[in-house]
């Protein structure tokens, strides 16, 4: 209510000015900054904290099969039934999604392992609108000669749908299907996002999420970006899905995936949530919560990754070998010990956020060390026990 109230007083303090109203040139609207003095500026409304602004759109890329519908479905259930998503913050709303890829079977049992895992049914989403439309023309937004928007049929259905529902979460997957310009034209671009989107969220009182696929040079880059940059710069904030670069000497782990903010215009970019699938659904890894049973089991896990790289060190040595702590040496430790079974599973960064940690406390140093051809190297030593 209270954020109802400041936006009323927005409107109600500003001053409007038309250069020339003969002409039917649109109205300006100036804030009328004086008139705020001593008065609480409204605050920033959010559908998901930090990550999704209210108001604008939010672009989730991801390469085709990295899970951006089902990310998006657990959004959706998430606001629907007034939980966190991802372990973040949601407002509770009604929602609605245009799914373009998926057809209606497809979508029930995506959303019937989202159910069982947050613990609810079919009979608890009344206020979740999934629409199937996977070989429907769903283009919202055509471009004239001129290059000029122009609103489809289906955008003023959707709208209506939307509002008469009550959704203030809308999601659109994807880009590819609804976008009926050149997606390398900025001003096509800009104009989907703003005219089209934009209006959507404007329409509802909410926010957009729309799903987008990235180019071979976003994903080559890390970038997860695609087409125009005018797609970056036009939406207010841009997720990344994508998957995880196996460690070096590790097959790459399917189930893995890494959420990543590559713009936030209203908060903090760069933040990333570690994902893995799981029956069905993408889960939080290792979160940090802060909470005392979570740090106690990081301990723990560091502890179980310094044994391992001591066990190797000590394989190592029995087998008449040392071990580097410099990076680039070809017998740096956490890459030779990659091929040891005494490291019990760890990656690379493990062993080396171990190594790290052995150091600190004194467990380890580096000493010199006379190799079989009486050379003398700098290499990794236990310290005794005193």
């Amino acid at each position: 209510m209270r954020d109802d109230v400041a936006l009323q007083a927005i409107v109600d303090s500003a001053e409007t000015y038309s250069p020339n109203p003969l002409q039917g040139e649109p109205p300006l609207r100036i804030i009328n900054l004086p008139s705020w003095y001593g008065r609480p500026v409204p605050e920033r409304r959010w559908m998901v904290r930090d990550w999704m602004p209210w108001g604008y759109v939010t672009a989730l890329y991801g390469d085709g099969g990295a899970g951006k519908s089902l990310l998006a479905q657990q959004l959706m259930t998430a606001c629907v039934i007034g939980q966190n998503w991802l372990g973040l913050e949601t407002t509770a709303c009604s929602a609605i999604g245009l799914f373009c890829e998926d057809d209606e079977g497809e979508l029930l049992r995506r959303q019937d392992c989202i159910n069982r895992a947050v613990g609810v049914d079919f009979r608890d989403l009344r206020r979740l609108h999934i629409i199937p439309r996977v070989g429907d023309d769903n283009v919202l937004m055509t471009f004239n000669r001129d290059g000029r928007g122009e609103l489809t049929a289906l955008w003023h259905t959707f709208v209506d749908e939307a509002r008469r529902r009550g959704a203030r979460l809308a999601v659109i997957d994807t880009a590819a299907d609804t976008f009926g310009g050149d997606e390398i034209r900025r001003s096509e671009v800009r104009q989907f996002i703003a005219s089209c989107l934009g209006r959507l969220a404007r329409e509802i009182d909410g926010a957009v999420l729309l799903l987008a696929h990235p180019s071979l040079s976003g994903i080559a880059s890390g970038s997860g970006s695609g087409g125009s940059t005018a797609w970056s710069n036009s939406v207010r904030s841009r997720l990344y899905l994508e998957r995880p670069a196996a460690e070096e000497g590790e097959n790459p782990d399917n189930d893995a995936r890494i959420l990543t903010t590559k713009k936030a215009n209203y908060a903090a970019t760069g933040a990333e949530i570690r994902l893995r699938w799981q029956d069905g659904m993408f889960v939080p890894v290792g979160m940090p919560t802060g909470g005392f049973v979570e740090a106690i089991d990081q301990v723990n896990r560091d502890r179980t990754a310094e044994e391992a790289f001591l066990a190797c060190l000590d394989a190592a040595h029995a087998a008449g070998r040392y071990a580097s702590a410099t990076a680039n040496s070809p017998c740096y430790a956490p890459k030779m010990f990659l091929a040891m079974d005494a490291r019990r599973g760890f990656n690379k960064r493990q062993l080396q956020r171990a190594m790290e940690g052995l150091f600190s406390t004194g467990r380890i140093r580096v000493e010199p060390v006379k190799t079989g051809h009486r050379n003398t190297v700098q290499a990794i030593a236990k310290v005794a026990k005193q």
